[in-house]
């Protein structure tokens, strides 16, 4: 086991970043800005680097912007280092699942989601489906440690979309696009109405509650 590790960290180190946390938010974002109307609203579980462009794109189109962590210590730093280039993001420290509920009580809608926090699948799914019902048509996601099953050339072990990531696969409402020389290797999802998107290699979409009702409330056995 411990030499699959070594050879898939080994390989890649091998990878070329291509794009940061930052640049790949932005462009997520200004790909789908045209569906998100006036006053959209911005997440991102795990503040740091990415926390400087989600300012910054959210100042220019007139976002609340939310940055949720565990932290504190992590979200004075990046207070004390950017200052004002950080006045349009709305800190929140603590439990990321119990205050991604309030924010989607608070806004009923949102519309970009970038998850990185904790380093685990089961915990970045649930952090998703705290989310997924306020999502609309044109909505945003993006996790970081994340892969479509099978790639190879990535940045980091993909730790994070080892769930999530087939969740979204089976989904008939969630295009898949994956990003594996951003950030630490990316996965980005847009919402759709339309119910065409299920790939059968995974799951019938009819069965996508399943995973809901197996993974919501921790009977990962």
């Amino acid at each position: 086991m411990l030499d699959r590790v070594k050879a898939v960290l080994g390989r890649s180190r091998k990878v070329r970043r291509e794009f940061s946390y930052g640049e790949r938010i932005e462009r997520e974002i200004r790909r789908k800005q045209h569906h998100f109307g006036d006053q959209p609203v911005f997440v991102e579980t795990g503040c740091g680097l990415s926390t400087i462009a989600l300012a910054r794109v959210a100042k220019e189109l007139g976002a609340t912007a939310y940055s949720l962590d565990v932290n504190e210590e992590k979200s004075r730093h990046l207070r004390a280092r950017f200052g004002k280039q950080l006045d349009h993001v709305h800190f929140v420290i603590g439990d990321s699942l119990a205050n991604l509920s309030e924010i989607v009580a608070q806004h009923e809608v949102v519309h970009f989601v970038f998850l990185d926090s904790a380093a685990s699948a089961l915990h970045t799914f649930r952090e998703f489906l705290a989310v997924e019902a306020a999502f609309r048509r044109g909505g945003c996601l993006l996790v970081d440690n994340a892969a479509l099953p099978g790639e190879k050339d990535l940045l980091s072990p993909v730790r994070k979309g080892k769930i999530v990531v087939p969740y979204l696969l089976a989904s008939p409402h969630w295009e898949v696009v994956a990003h594996p020389r951003s950030g630490d290797s990316m996965v980005a999802a847009i919402r759709h109405e339309e119910a065409n998107f299920a790939d059968p290699a995974y799951e019938h979409p009819d069965y996508v509650d399943n995973w809901r009702a197996r993974f919501a409330n921790g009977n990962a056995g």
